[in-house]
C-alpha cells in the first residue's frame, strides 16, 4: 500500500469520526444503524476496514443521515467540505 493511499483511509477514518461526533452518536450506536458492530466503526475510524467498499460507506452515510456522492469528473472539483478527495 502507498503513502498517499494510507493518508486516504486515514482520512476517510477522521470524516467518519468527524462526521459521527457531530451526529451525536456513539460507535455502538452507528452501528446500530448500520446493522454491523462496534468493532467495525472502529476499524473505519482507524482508516481500515473500507478500502474501495462503496457499499459500506453507503451504510455510513445512511447512518449518519447524509448522502455519498460518488462521480468521475474530467476535472477534479475544488476542496469539498465534508469529504475525501481521493484523484
Amino acid at each position: 500500500m502507498t503513502r498517499a493511499a494510507v493518508e486516504q483511509d486515514l482520512a476517510l477514518g477522521q470524516l467518519i469520526h468527524d462526521l459521527r461526533m457531530q451526529a451525536g452518536l456513539s460507535q455502538r450506536e452507528l452501528a446500530g444503524r448500520m446493522g454491523t458492530t462496534q468493532s467495525v466503526i472502529s476499524r473505519l475510524e482507524e482508516g481500515g476496514g473500507a478500502r474501495n467498499r462503496i457499499d459500506t460507506l453507503a451504510r455510513v452515510a445512511s447512518g449518519l443521515d447524509r448522502h455519498l456522492v460518488l462521480s468521475f469528473p474530467a476535472e477534479p472539483p475544488g476542496q469539498l467540505h465534508d469529504a475525501v478527495q481521493v484523484a
